[in-house]
């Protein structure tokens, strides 16, 4: 027997089409069974002769796939797919101004030397790259890993130099280095894909969510006040600021992720593949989350994600990134209703088929 425990996420659409038929190849040739543990029913359905659905420790509902799919009978298995299936494009509004503008945005990487005299050569991970993100809107940036997003990412929050173009927020240029602009760093924040690895486990949630006022040593006389109010912000009460982050759940965690990134009242925050290692039915959560909040706060949201589904439920706008280089932009709903590009086209498909 073969055991894959979320052997795709994290996972571009295309890579994990490959993982999928890798698999199936695996267990056709060797006459295996496997016991497929994932969150993602697309690839269950996909994949699996028998399903079984959890909670709480516990199998709600079984059967064979296809039939559990057409005759659903537990509520929770009906809530993940409803959650599964919820994807509304969003509309864009009247053109606000650009919040953060990126102009032909190239990042050079060096590469070993060839042979002992020879010369070091370049690796080019971001290539001219230019768009821009409107003031209270959401844009999404996809594309398959390596495709260059999250080096443009690096860049966008200082963290790495850039050789040619410019990157700007607001009025203020971005230029990377240890003394990044205060002015900067307080109007932009970010939240990572794994809110456990980007947390200190010693520290209660008080001293997390408050961490971006340690580090600008600029902290409000009425710092707990600002941090209640973040965490209440994002669905959680005051009492969390006393228990310790391995105490909450994934989803809570990722909150407790946001709640950090809106302490500081930004104007931008960058969501780096936010809802990838959360089931579908957590995912819609921190979605509706997201754009409850995004309303009442006025945010401006950039979303680097592989996962399509969720672009096409959070974001106004879309970029497509393919070997450093935009192969494709637009309004949201006009690039999944009628992508342009060949590769625009072999995304969407792997993702919604």
């Amino acid at each position: 027997m073969l055991i894959a425990d979320e052997p795709t996420t994290a996972l571009d659409v295309t890579t994990q089409a490959q993982i999928l038929e890798l698999l199936k190849g695996l267990v056709e040739e060797e006459g295996m069974s496997l016991l497929l543990i994932t969150h993602d029913l697309a690839v269950v359905a996909g994949m699996a002769d028998h399903v079984a659905v959890m909670q709480n420790g516990a199998i709600v509902e079984q059967g064979p796939t296809e039939e559990l799919f057409r005759a659903m009978g537990h509520p929770y298995t009906k809530k993940l797919f409803a959650a599964s299936s919820h994807q509304p494009l969003r509309e864009a509004r009247a053109e606000p101004a650009p919040l953060l503008t990126v102009e032909n945005v190239v990042r050079d990487y060096p590469t070993a030397r060839r042979g002992l005299f020879g010369r070091a050569g370049r690796f080019r991970a971001v290539d001219g790259v230019s768009f821009a993100v409107r003031r209270g809107e959401s844009l999404g940036l996809v594309g398959e890993s390596g495709c260059g997003k999250s080096t443009l990412t690096r860049a966008i929050l200082g963290l790495e130099p850039v050789q040619g173009g410019r990157i700007t927020l607001g009025d203020r240029e971005i230029h990377a280095g240890p003394h990044l602009d205060p002015a900067i760093r307080k109007r932009m924040q970010v939240v990572f894909q794994d809110p456990y690895g980007s947390f200190n486990p010693r520290w209660r949630v008080d001293r997390l969510v408050s961490e971006p006022f340690h580090l600008s040593d600029t902290k409000p006389p009425d710092l707990r006040a600002r941090v209640a109010q973040a965490l209440e912000d994002v669905g959680l009460t005051a009492a969390a600021m006393q228990r310790y982050i391995h105490e909450f759940s994934g989803g809570q965690r990722q909150r407790i992720a946001i709640a950090r990134a809106l302490v500081l009242k930004p104007k931008l925050i960058i969501l780096d593949e936010p809802t990838s290692s959360l089931d579908r039915s957590v995912q819609f959560q921190v979605i509706e989350l997201l754009r409850d909040i995004q309303e009442a706060h006025g945010l401006t949201y950039l979303f680097i994600t592989h996962d399509l589904k969720v672009v096409k439920a959070l974001c106004h706008d879309i970029i497509v990134m393919k070997s450093g280089e935009v192969v494709e932009s637009g309004p949201a709903n006009q690039v999944f209703s009628a992508p342009q590009k060949p590769y625009t086209q072999a995304l969407l498909a792997a993702a919604f088929d």
